[in-house]
C-alpha cells in the first residue's frame, strides 16, 4: 500500500521577489532599448486623483478579498489540501470575481504608477497582468481538482478577474 506524499508549498515569498525583481529590469531595460519617456505627463491634480482611486478600489478589494479567504489561505497554505479539508469560498467579493486578489493588486499597481508616473511602473503592472492571468489559470486547475463540479459550476457564474453584471438568461430562445 502506497501513502500518497504530502505536496509541500512553494517559498511564495521568494517567488514575489525573485518576478518583481526581474520584472523591475526587465521594464527598465525595455525603457531604455525602446526610448521612452521615463516619466509620463499627466496634469499634477489628475495624476493625483486617479492615482489615489486606484489605490483606494485595490485596497478595498483586497482587504474585501482577504475577510472572505483569511491571511493564512490567501497566501497559499491551504493550495495542496484536498477538497475535503478546505472549502470553496463563493461568498462576498468571490460572487463577483474569481480572482479578487489578483485584481486588487493590478489596481494598486496602477494607483503607484499613476502617483509616479514612471513608464517602468506601468510596464511592470503589465508583466504582472500576464503573470497573474497564467497563475490563476493553473490555479483554477488544482481548484477544479480539488472541488470538482462544484468549482466547475461557479466558475460558469463568476467571472475570471473582471467583474461585470451578467445579463439574466432569456428562457424564450
Amino acid at each position: 500500500m502506497t501513502m500518497k506524499k504530502e505536496r509541500k508549498q512553494p517559498p511564495l515569498w521568494l517567488f514575489i521577489i525573485i518576478f518583481f525583481t526581474l520584472f523591475t529590469l526587465i521594464s527598465i531595460g525595455l525603457t531604455f532599448l525602446f526610448k521612452l519617456p521615463w516619466f509620463l505627463s499627466i496634469p499634477l491634480p489628475l495624476e493625483i486623483v486617479i492615482g489615489l482611486g486606484l489605490l483606494g478600489i485595490g485596497f478595498f478589494i483586497l482587504i474585501s478579498a482577504l475577510r472572505a479567504l483569511t491571511i493564512r489561505r490567501a497566501f497559499g497554505k491551504e493550495i495542496y489540501k484536498s477538497g475535503t479539508e478546505s472549502k470553496l469560498i463563493t461568498n462576498g467579493i468571490y460572487a463577483y470575481t474569481r480572482n479578487p486578489l489578483y485584481l486588487g493588486v493590478i489596481f494598486l499597481l496602477f494607483g503607484w504608477a499613476f502617483l509616479f508616473l514612471l513608464t517602468p511602473l506601468f510596464i511592470v503592472t503589465i508583466l504582472f497582468i500576464i503573470l497573474f492571468i497564467f497563475v490563476a489559470k493553473w490555479e483554477e486547475k488544482e481548484l477544479f481538482n480539488r472541488f470538482g463540479e462544484a468549482y466547475q459550476n461557479y466558475k460558469k457564474q463568476v467571472p475570471f478577474i473582471i467583474p461585470y453584471k451578467k445579463r439574466p438568461s432569456n428562457s424564450k430562445n
